[in-house]
């Protein structure tokens, strides 16, 4: 009964995608946002969705069906197609600028020029470009408090969905070093990726949780958090703990000190306060004074790194060049990728879209008078900061399924500082 309540499921949302994308592209691009995004971080999904036809394509078809709504509707009401951000131009230079170290990686490579759409290298481009499509898609057809409640708790729900698939394979393992089966519903990542996301987005949830007073958020809202740092405790991810320890500081001397202290105890009496899974973890990173396999493999590949951006420190080797030099696409650091990839102006746009992300989540959790925008702004600069302290342990920032919720919540905090900015000359 089970199997088969999943297949109907699955037959579901493959027809109520087709409904949403003739809803997307009629100019109501707010219903494919809420439909497409809670589904990308459930690859289990689109993986049963490829036995319909252009089941592979499902997402970009979405996607599709939205640019072509949004044109419509900008164009139907004479509005400009993109509204004013400081992401504008910043995020069109990189697209322009990716693909011209696109074609780099592929003469640096003796590859064919990057044209056609089956070129496993154009692909890749394309997978990482819908990551800032994401953040204009929802910034500018989200257009209310309402849209941003609502879109919210349609992620919350899926992140609900999340915890169910991963808490299930944490309940399989007997021992961390078995963690290896643990993805979670990310399919094709591992227990690090899996780690990070709920690292990374969890701060969100619990900005919003500190601020709103109703009384339904704060019990959804408690224990979604509480499943999520369960999660995040026992995929024994390092470069997860760490994100979350510095996302937890950020937040406890912004908003609430009295956090310092069981932080404290944490630090100091870590051996004997944390499951002992966790802290034989911990001990693995160096055994008789030698790094452990993982640590020394991560070494070795910053080294590839560094030598491959000393050939052209401006722009990089090129483009997704680095998977294609028989190393792993992941050089464990995506700061170090990024410049032997794209160099230091590859690196500094990275930075700036990092450091402005912080910047305006900040600034709403300042300027806002509404409660959820506040704590959307406060819990925004922790993510950011976890997502930064990520990605120096691995690539947590291309991966569509990984990556897409902080394009999508960049995107719901720009609106938050917008609709801030109009309540605020309205009543001036």
């Amino acid at each position: 009964m089970f199997v088969l309540g999943k297949s109907i499921g699955v037959y579901l949302i493959y027809f109520l995608g087709i409904v949403v994308f003739f809803l997307s592209v009629t100019g109501r691009v707010k219903y494919g946002l809420l439909f497409l995004i809670p589904l990308l971080p459930l690859q289990n999904v689109f993986v049963k969705l490829y036995q319909f036809p252009l089941g592979k394509d499902f997402n970009d078809i979405l996607l599709m069906g939205m640019i072509i709504g949004w044109f419509l509707y900008k164009n139907s009401k004479k509005e400009h197609l993109f509204e004013k951000s400081s992401y504008n131009k910043i995020l069109i230079l990189y697209l322009i600028f990716t693909y011209i170290i696109l074609w780099r990686g592929s003469s640096y490579l003796g590859f064919s020029p990057p044209l056609s759409p089956a070129d496993s290298r154009v692909q890749n481009w394309k997978n990482y470009m819908i990551l800032p499509l994401l953040f204009f898609l929802t910034f500018n057809n989200l257009k209310d408090l309402k849209d941003l409640k609502q879109l919210f708790l349609f992620m919350c729900f899926s992140i609900l969905l999340m915890n169910f698939y991963t808490i299930r394979q944490i309940s399989w393992i007997t021992a961390w070093w078995s963690r290896v089966k643990l993805h979670g519903t990310f399919v094709w990542l591992g227990p690090n990726e899996v780690a990070a996301f709920y690292a990374t987005y969890t701060f969100v949830l619990l900005g919003v949780f500190l601020l709103v007073k109703e009384k339904k958020w704060k019990i959804m809202l408690g224990i979604l958090i509480l499943l999520n740092f369960y999660c995040d405790l026992f995929l024994f991810s390092r470069g997860a703990y760490l994100a979350t320890l510095l996302g937890f500081l950020f937040i406890s001397v912004i908003r609430q000190k009295k956090l310092i202290i069981p932080l404290i105890i944490i630090l100091i009496f870590w051996q004997s306060v944390l499951p002992k899974e966790v802290v034989e973890r911990l001990q693995f990173t160096k055994q008789e004074g030698q790094l452990d396999p993982s640590a020394q493999t991560r070494l070795i590949l910053w080294q590839e790194s560094i030598k491959y951006f000393k050939e052209n420190p401006l722009i990089g080797v090129g483009f997704n060049v680095f998977q294609h030099l028989g190393l792993k696409r992941d050089t464990h650091n995506v700061y170090l990728r990024t410049l032997a990839e794209q160099g230091i102006i590859g690196l500094v746009f990275l930075l700036l879209i990092m450091i402005l992300a912080f910047k305006r989540g900040w600034n709403l959790y300042k300027n806002a008078k509404d409660r959820f925008l506040k704590g959307l702004g406060l819990g925004f600069c922790a993510c950011v900061i976890a997502v930064m302290v990520g990605n120096f342990f691995g690539d947590r920032w291309t991966y569509l399924q990984l990556g897409s919720y902080f394009w999508v919540f960049l995107g719901m905090v720009e609106r938050g500082n917008l609709i801030t900015s109009r309540v605020s000359k309205s009543i001036g």
